[in-house]
């Protein structure tokens, strides 16, 4: 009996451990890049090449809550901390008309090319026709608790 509730601890902990991995936003490109892991895009065919230094990470975030548009997309609002803010706003500088990507463990959760400075807050939408999926907007939510 013992032995039965050890291992089921051990699972629960193992599945808790992977559901809280940590997010993190690091430089990415279609091209490869000497160095950079290559990362298949979730949900799609896209293989991009993620650079191994996180940028940000949860800790840069100061708060973060789902939205749905009139039209039905979701997306994620996101508020960086000072540190935070000043950190995306050197890589979005440094990226520009270049790739981000989003990390959520092993996981490239999405990979928007940036477009403008990012500044104090943001958006997250997704590339889907709905932005983001019901399932990523809950995983970037959990990798930020």
């Amino acid at each position: 009996m013992r032995s039965a509730a050890l291992v089921f601890l051990i699972m629960f902990a193992g599945t808790l451990l992977a559901q809280t991995s940590q997010l993190s936003i690091r430089a990415a490109s279609d091209e490869p890049v000497q160095g950079w892991q290559r990362m298949q895009v979730e949900n799609s065919e896209r293989v991009i090449w993620v650079s191994p230094t996180s940028v940000l990470t949860g800790r840069d975030i100061e708060s973060a809550k789902p939205e749905t548009t009139p039209e039905g997309n979701n997306r994620v609002a996101v508020v960086f901390t000072n540190a935070g803010a000043e950190k995306i706003r050197e890589l979005s500088t440094a990226q520009m008309n270049k790739l981000v990507a989003l990390v959520v463990g092993d996981t490239v959760v999405w990979a928007p090319v940036v477009r403008a400075e990012i500044g104090k807050s943001s958006i997250l939408t997704g590339n889907g026709p709905n932005g983001l999926t019901p399932a990523q907007v809950q995983r970037i939510l959990a990798s930020l608790r």
